[in-house]
């Protein structure tokens, strides 16, 4: 026994041996285990006593835990689209160099705080509540610095300055009390006292004149930026190994991967908002299509050549390397956000007069990501581009003519380049595994059904400012005929998304053609969301064409594609019942409101109804095999689009809240908008332990379809929830209105009702009596809140909500 292995001696692997010694723990000998897990063999050397699972094990993120971004994530990142549009608009504000120095700096704060939330999801366990609240935390902190950016140099400079303090502050001291004495709670030690050492820096600062300010947090952030990179050295402290410095790359290369979309589509958002603010004339239509391009343009470019995986760099290289891509990204999202302001002006102004400072702005975004990406690719990967700075070249050289050419002309002119530079790449990077047919190849399946597509996430996108459209809608005028009109609207909004994510599971969403009609029919959606607030006015062909057109266009492409296939029943079958329904949408495009009202919605319930039945054709057989969808892909959609729809609500309380005011009781009212959604989202998962997947697919088909119902139902709830939070946060203490009252009582109730079939209807629940019993207590205290001003309706109903979610926590699952 002398000269073998320790561990050998009381039957410990060497897996479990080594986990000791970096923990510093003493194993147990196998008399002494406990029999309560696969874990249960640690020993507390401090106590002295055996546990069955330590809480270090609970809350240190495994290598073996997939990368995956989970639910706290995603619902994290909508901070930033919030957060990207304050300050688009900030740029936009002022071309002034004093204006664009401040909005920077403000820039680099909000991507830091959304880096450590993305640190700390790849050192701890995202699945924790532990970790979520941290998140969470960290998501209303960076929620309150975005809505104070407008006036971060001014009278909000305060708010700022505390809110990106306690966003760091509060993470690491947390994480310190938790793992003390764990290679995670040294590291948070050392990264905690960087970050108080620059606390005085922004809290000072925010009391100083503009000038002080500027250069004592540019100060401030220069010292945190500084501090990861340099790993967090302490004086007399011991420097942390290189392997506590570390993270995992496939998760963090995922994370990236996921804000730069989100970047992308904040572009995507600030264009569909100016074209439905501006007006829907050819022109600006023309305007927003360009826009549109060169959103996509960027997004391409970010992810050629093919080949170049940010994961491999991660885990192959110095831990330096994943602290060199946080800060090139941030680069390329800068560039990103000033693409968003170029995009505004474009659409607003589309053949307005030459003007120097609109011809730089809209240069300025593409310009500064190419040099991002150039960059990106040269310090992250060693690679030496020469099309980024080529394109940066070209851009440069003919600035000086585009001085004299309208915002349209300008913006065609950078497509060009954009577009140049995406063909250049060619063949460039190895091809993706191909099927030996292009019909194999259109229905081939993919890998890992739960990651989606950059395609499908791109997609989404497009939701946000479709639901928050609706939500503006709907908020404008509480009459019952305004309400009947914006549901209809939003039933085909969503049954719009609801077509497309089908589509990417039962076909290649990696196959090019299926690729270039995601694009498509993400184009004719936000045209769809841009007419929302006069569809049943003046714009009601254009809605009603891109609705239409968006199914007829996807089934001509995918049938003649299906070619020789049995599934090409199916596909004609879906074609022909959409082209019934397009009958009834372009008949009512024609016709006066109410008219058209009625014949919207036959429609609706002619999509809904036959898509539960399989889209019945005579003389075209289906089998059930043919209409089955993917349960992990079609639950992850299902996941992102309910996130999504937090999201508007989330966006529209942040601009409530940003534009009202930041009195006491804006911000009490701000805070309840977001304990909604959180509870809404935690309430989604409740209780634990329950799979979607594998529901849909150890069912029948039209258990994936009842879950499209149950999901609308709890969209709409979300809807007039956002419409019902800007209520109390622009007016918390305003006049009595009893529309008011019934509209922010309706909203959850409504949420309440979908979460209730969603259980009982996906996973049988027996006794389905908390939701119910819910909605029968907003009903009863309801009558006393009509003469109750919005925010004193709004506590008790968001307590009624969070009661309802304990007890969904607290319920046993089958």
């Amino acid at each position: 026994m002398g000269g073998g292995d320790p561990g050998e001696a009381i039957g410990i692997s060497q897996e479990k041996l080594i986990l000791c010694r970096r923990l510093r723990l003493r194993p147990l000998p196998p008399d002494r285990f406990f029999r309560r897990g696969t874990n249960s063999w640690l020993h507390d050397r401090r106590g002295g006593r055996a546990v069955a699972r330590t809480r270090w094990e609970r809350l240190i993120r495994t290598p073996q835990q997939p990368r995956e971004i989970t639910f706290v994530e995603l619902f994290f990142d909508l901070a930033i689209i919030f957060a990207l549009m304050q300050l688009s608009r900030r740029f936009l504000r002022d071309f002034g160099w004093e204006n664009s120095l401040q909005t920077l700096l403000l820039l680099a704060a909000v991507w830091w705080i959304w880096v450590g939330a993305a640190r700390t999801t790849d050192w701890l366990d995202p699945n924790q509540r532990f970790t979520q609240g941290i998140v969470i935390g960290m998501m209303f902190a960076g929620l309150v610095a975005a809505a104070s950016v407008p006036e971060a140099f001014g009278e909000h400079s305060v708010v700022f300055a505390a809110a990106n303090v306690a966003a760091h502050l509060v993470r690491h001291l947390s994480i310190i009390a938790a793992l003390h004495g764990h290679p995670v709670g040294a590291r948070s030690m050392r990264a905690a006292i960087w970050f108080a050492s620059t606390a005085p820096l922004w809290i000072v600062g925010a009391f100083l004149p503009t000038t002080p300010q500027l250069v004592l947090w540019s100060v401030a952030i220069i010292l945190d930026y500084a501090g990861v990179g340099v790993g967090w050295r302490v004086p007399r402290l011991e420097p942390l190994p290189e392997e506590h410095l570390r993270v995992r790359g496939d998760h963090i290369a995922e994370r990236h991967r996921q804000v730069f979309i989100i970047a992308v589509g904040e572009v995507i958002l600030t264009s569909g908002i100016a074209l439905s603010r501006a007006g829907l004339d050819g022109v600006r239509i023309g305007a927003f299509v360009l826009a549109f391009a060169i959103a996509g343009l960027i997004a391409r470019a970010f992810f050629l050549p093919r080949g170049l995986a940010l994961q491999e760099a991660v885990d192959r290289r110095p831990s330096t390397v994943s602290v060199r891509a946080s800060y090139l990204h941030l680069i390329m999202i800068l560039g990103t956000v000033l693409t968003a302001m170029g995009a505004e002006i474009l659409i607003s102004q589309p053949l307005g007069e030459a003007r120097a400072e609109w011809s730089a702005a809209i240069l300025a975004g593409p310009l500064i990501f190419l040099g991002g990406r150039a960059l990106y690719a040269l310090r992250v990967f060693q690679r030496r581009p020469w099309r980024a700075p080529t394109g940066m070249l070209l851009l440069l050289a003919i600035s000086p003519a585009m001085v004299r050419l309208p915002p349209l002309a300008v913006a065609g002119t950078v497509a060009v380049v954009l577009l140049g530079i995406v063909f250049s790449y060619g063949r460039i990077g190895a091809d993706p595994p191909r099927a030996e047919t292009p019909l194999a190849q259109l229905l081939q399946k993919r890998e890992n059904p739960r990651q989606l597509s950059a395609y499908e996430l791109f997609f989404d996108l497009a939701m946000i400012f479709a639901l928050t459209q609706v939500s503006q809608r709907l908020l404008a005028d509480l009459s019952l005929g305004n309400v009947a009109e914006s549901m209809v609207l939003l039933a085909a909004v969503y049954w719009v998304w609801v077509a497309t994510a089908w589509s990417t599971d039962w076909y290649n969403p990696d196959d090019p053609r299926l690729q270039r009609l995601i694009i498509v029919v993400m184009l004719a959606g936000l045209l769809m969301a841009a007419a929302v607030p006069t569809a049943f006015g003046e714009h009601g062909l254009l809605f009603a064409g891109a609705y239409a057109g968006t199914h007829l266009v996807r089934g001509l492409v995918i049938v003649p594609a299906l070619r020789g296939s049995p599934l090409q029943a199916r596909s004609l079958r879906v074609v022909i019942w959409f082209g019934i329904s397009a009958v009834l949408w372009l008949v009512g495009a024609f016709l006066p409101a109410s008219d058209r009202l009625f014949l919207w919605a036959a429609a609706i319930v002619v999509d809904g109804v036959s898509a539960w039945f399989g889209w019945p054709v005579p003389g075209l057989r289906a089998p059930q095999s043919h209409l089955r969808v993917i349960g992990e892909h079609i639950a992850e959609r299902y996941r992102q689009v309910y996130i999504i729809a937090l999201g508007a609500l989330v966006l529209i309380s942040g601009r409530a809240y940003s534009s009202a005011g930041f009195d006491d009781f804006r911000t009490l009212a701000f805070a309840l908008a977001f304990t909604s959604a959180a509870l809404m989202l935690w309430s989604y998962f409740l209780p634990s332990g329950r799979d979607l997947g594998t529901v849909v697919n150890s069912t029948a088909p039209k258990v994936a379809v009842a879950a499209g119902y149950c999901h609308g139902i709890m969209i709409a709830g979300t809807v007039v929830v956002a419409a019902s939070a800007e209520v109390y946060i622009r007016s918390p203490i305003g006049p009595v209105n009893a529309a008011w009252t019934l509209l922010i009582v309706g909203g959850v109730a409504l949420h309440m009702v979908g979460r209730t079939l969603f259980g009982l209807v996906m996973y049988g629940a027996r006794h389905p009596w908390r939701g119910p019993l819910a909605v029968l207590v907003l009903a009863a205290i309801t009558p006393g809140l009509l003469m109750a001003p919005p925010l004193v309706v709004a506590v008790p109903v968001v307590f009624v909500a969070f009661l309802l979610t304990v007890l969904y926590a607290r319920s046993p699952v089958r």
